[in-house]
Order: C-alpha cells, then sequence, then structure tokens
C-alpha cells in the first residue's frame, strides 16, 4: 500500500475530469516550471562552475546528484513486491508521510496566490470560507451541548456514584 495524501476541493475530480479552461491553466503551468527550472540550472552552473586562476570559468560542471535523485535510484529497481515490503516498514512509512506533508504544504504555498487570484478560485475559496464558518459555528454549539451535559452528568454522579453516562442520558 503506497500512502497517498490527495485532497479534492469541489465537486468532482480535476484528473478524471478536467475542464478546458483548467487544461489550459495545466499547460501554462508546466510552461512556468519548466522556465523556472531552467532558470535555476542556469542559475546553478554559473554558481557550481569553478573560477580559474586568470578569473576565467573553466567549462566543467562538477556532477551532483540531489537526495531526492538518490532516493528514487534505490528504489527504482526494486519490484512491486520489494515496494510493498518497504512500505510495510514503519519507520519507512513515517518519514515517506512527513516528506508528503511538507511537498503538500510547499505546493499550497506556491498556488495559493494564484488560485486566490482567479475568479474560480476566488469563488471557490469565498464560498468555502462561508462553509467553515457556518460549520464552525455548528460544531462549536454541539461541543458546548455536550460539555454542559457532561457537567451535568459529573454533579448528578455526586450524589448517585452508581450512575453510569448511559443511564444520566437516558433521564
Amino acid at each position: 500500500m503506497i500512502p497517498v495524501n490527495q485532497f479534492i476541493l469541489g465537486s468532482s475530480n480535476p484528473l478524471l475530469y478536467p475542464s478546458e479552461k483548467m487544461t489550459n491553466s495545466i499547460d501554462e503551468q508546466i510552461a512556468f516550471l519548466q522556465s523556472q527550472k531552467q532558470a535555476i540550472n542556469e542559475a546553478y552552473r554559473r554558481n557550481a562552475i569553478p573560477n580559474a586562476n586568470n578569473g576565467t570559468t573553466q567549462n566543467q560542471q562538477v556532477p551532483t546528484q540531489g537526495i531526492w535523485d538518490a532516493i528514487d535510484a534505490e528504489i527504482a529497481p526494486l519490484t512491486q513486491e520489494q515496494q510493498n515490503m518497504l512500505l510495510s516498514n514503519q519507520d519507512y512509512v513515517n518519514n515517506y508521510n512527513a516528506l508528503q506533508s511538507m511537498v503538500q504544504a510547499e505546493v499550497l504555498n506556491l498556488v495559493r496566490g494564484k488560485i486566490e487570484a482567479s475568479a474560480d478560485g476566488k469563488h471557490l475559496l469565498e464560498e468555502q470560507l462561508k462553509l467553515v464558518k457556518l460549520l464552525k459555528s455548528k460544531i462549536v454549539e454541539v461541543t458546548n451541548k455536550e460539555m454542559e451535559l457532561f457537567k451535568a452528568f459529573k454533579e448528578a454522579s455526586k450524589t448517585n456514584p452508581n450512575l453510569t453516562y448511559e443511564e444520566f442520558l437516558k433521564k
């Protein structure tokens, strides 16, 4: 079992039923991310190439492998059964879930402004805010009622120590 942490806010799964706007938006996002990747790679190359004694740059690039790539390289040759065995290790799963939570938080931080700036995103966020406020007030109300009921049970149990909570609720 591979842990998956995805949240779909809205009426349908955007992967199964993408709208035309979403498809265009995804293409734009991919193009933007590719340009950002290229800019980062160019900046990295400029900083990673050591200066020669004369102040000129050498045309050698130091090959580096990121930790993510190293992890992928270790997991890639495993069979599905071996990967399942890896996923049965609780330490691995805990670490994997923590990493996924971090990735999710970073992705959300990257797209929050863009979603809020779009008309559809702003509309959905406003609806979500209304819903959260409504549900929050109902939840607080129910919780307060339960707390009052429990306090009443606590007082009743002082006079009748054999009274169970179930019996109290029946009264």
